[in-house]
């Protein structure tokens, strides 16, 4: 039993198990609240800062292929650059992208795909508006991956109407550069084959190199596992046809190169999603930038090793997507039940203070 004598002499009894108990609860109540309160503080700032945000004009496959139509002046060299899976490493990806802004004369960017965390309209505007805090100027591509379109949730409509056509080609410096984003359903895939056979029927004649970008390419060298799937073999049979020089795929997050019959395969996927090992574990296995030019008919491969972000930023960064593509749309629909929230955490809060406070001076 603990025992305190009041103002008038008498002495009051106060169980130490109830005291203690009251003691966690207000610590709990406290430690909850505070943690509540920055939490939502936090995502208010960001909120605030992502409403000021416009989508950037140099990102997407329309607006991306007409910058790139005014700057065309058939002249040597090409120099453009290539980055892979971002996914839930948006800060690593912007520190890739600090590294890109020291390089010169860079023509253009092309993502290959898994932008956004998850297949939401919430997931691909906080990427627009990361993407648009790094100030990047570079006509921008985009590539469809599997974590950018799910029948059901973020359809290739949807996707299109952000970012323009899933499957694009363009002609730059006599050049042929080809998108292929349409690859992620069965329909979608016979469209993207028609599509690319129709492209290079047309423009392969007039163009002296040809470049192709998907997600996942059909062809991977033996150290990485790949999921090949159905149409692997139509699009590889057309690369080879029609003499393409160079196919670009992200999907697996390391560096891989093989060539095949004259096509070179070239797997850039880690731009800032997590990397994943494989059957030879650390080969390829590094955040990286990729840049190729090209100059007098000579290609040549340049590989940036870019460290990953520190683990604090990774987690704040974290905690940023979480608040801005889970609570704060569910609290633009539950607007009530929001308003509750706060009311508890802020309740919890001032109780654990109090509580605190009287114990102290009992």
């Amino acid at each position: 039993m603990i025992t305190k004598e009041n103002n008038t002499g008498v002495k009051n009894t106060v169980p130490g198990f109830r005291q203690n108990l009251i003691l966690f609860c207000a610590w709990l109540a406290l430690i909850t609240g505070s943690a509540g309160i920055l939490f939502m503080f936090f995502i208010a700032v960001h909120v605030i800062e992502h409403s000021r945000l416009v989508h950037p004009e140099n990102l997407g496959n329309t607006k991306a292929q007409s910058l790139v139509a005014q700057m065309d002046t058939h002249s040597n060299p090409i120099k453009f650059a290539v980055i892979g899976d971002i996914n839930n490493g948006i800060e690593t990806f912007e520190v890739v992208v600090a590294r890109l802004r020291e390089e010169k004369n860079i023509d253009f960017l092309i993502l290959l795909g898994d932008c956004a965390a998850h297949p939401t309209r919430e997931c691909h505007s906080y990427f627009i508006s990361e993407f648009a805090e790094t100030g990047l100027n570079l006509p921008t591509f985009i590539v469809a991956g599997n974590h950018d379109i799910t029948s059901g949730r973020f359809e290739y409509k949807e996707f299109e109407e952000i970012y323009g056509s899933v499957n694009f080609a363009f002609l730059y410096h006599d050049c042929l550069f080809i998108g292929l984003g349409g690859i992620h359903n069965d329909r979608k895939i016979s469209e993207t084959v028609s599509f690319l056979e129709r492209t290079l029927k047309e423009k392969r004649a007039l163009t002296k190199k040809v470049f192709v970008f998907m997600h996942q390419g059909p062809v991977a060298p033996d150290y990485v596992f790949t999921e090949s799937g159905t149409t692997a073999d139509q699009f590889q049979r057309l690369f080879e046809q029609y003499n393409v020089s160079y196919v670009f795929s992200g999907h697996y997050h390391r560096l891989a190169r093989t060539e095949v019959n004259g096509v070179v395969y070239f797997i850039t996927g880690s731009g800032g999603a997590s990397l994943r090992y494989g059957s030879f574990n650390d080969i390829g296995l590094f955040h990286h930038l990729t840049l190729i030019s090209l100059n007098a008919n000579i290609i040549a491969e340049h590989i940036i090793p870019i460290p990953a972000a520190d683990k604090i930023s990774r987690a704040m960064e974290s905690i940023e997507k979480t608040g801005m593509t889970v609570l704060w749309p569910f609290l633009r629909r539950h607007t009530l039940e929001g308003i509750g929230m706060a009311i508890v955490i802020i309740a919890a809060f001032s109780w654990g203070v109090m509580s605190l406070w009287r114990i102290r001076n009992l």
